[in-house]
């Protein structure tokens, strides 16, 4: 069975997290700084700084979090990233139903939509 990603705009990604579908944030902590993030979102960075990824090691921090038979939102600053990482998850993980936020944290910034801040935790 193949599986699929859907790309959502904000009022359908503010009616799946009415629903309680998980949403994850793959942007850097420096992003979730600047931007704040949509309450409730995992935060899970998926490439560094230098845009580097470690695809199994994220899929095992992931997996205890959201699991692969359940809907999975994917959210980063413009869509781009999550994109590129939702194909990826639909061809190389058991990732089935997964949503990209099409226009990314900014627009749902942008069409008023509420961010709560983000506060780095001291180790």
């Amino acid at each position: 069975m193949s599986g699929l990603m859907t790309e959502i705009d904000n009022a359908h990604l503010s009616f799946l997290l009415e629903q309680k579908v998980t949403i994850v944030d793959i942007r850097r902590p420096e992003e979730w700084a600047m931007t704040g993030v949509v309450a409730g979102s995992l935060l899970l960075t998926f490439y560094d700084d230098q845009g580097n990824c470690d695809l199994q090691a994220w899929l095992a921090a992931l997996q205890p979090l959201a699991p692969p038979d359940k809907p999975l939102i994917l959210i980063c600053r413009t869509g781009y990233r999550t994109g590129l990482i939702g194909e990826l998850l639909l061809e190389q993980s058991s990732y089935q139903q997964l949503y990209n936020v099409t226009d990314g944290i900014l627009g749902w910034i942008a069409e008023g939509y509420a961010v709560q801040p983000w506060i780095n935790s001291p180790e």
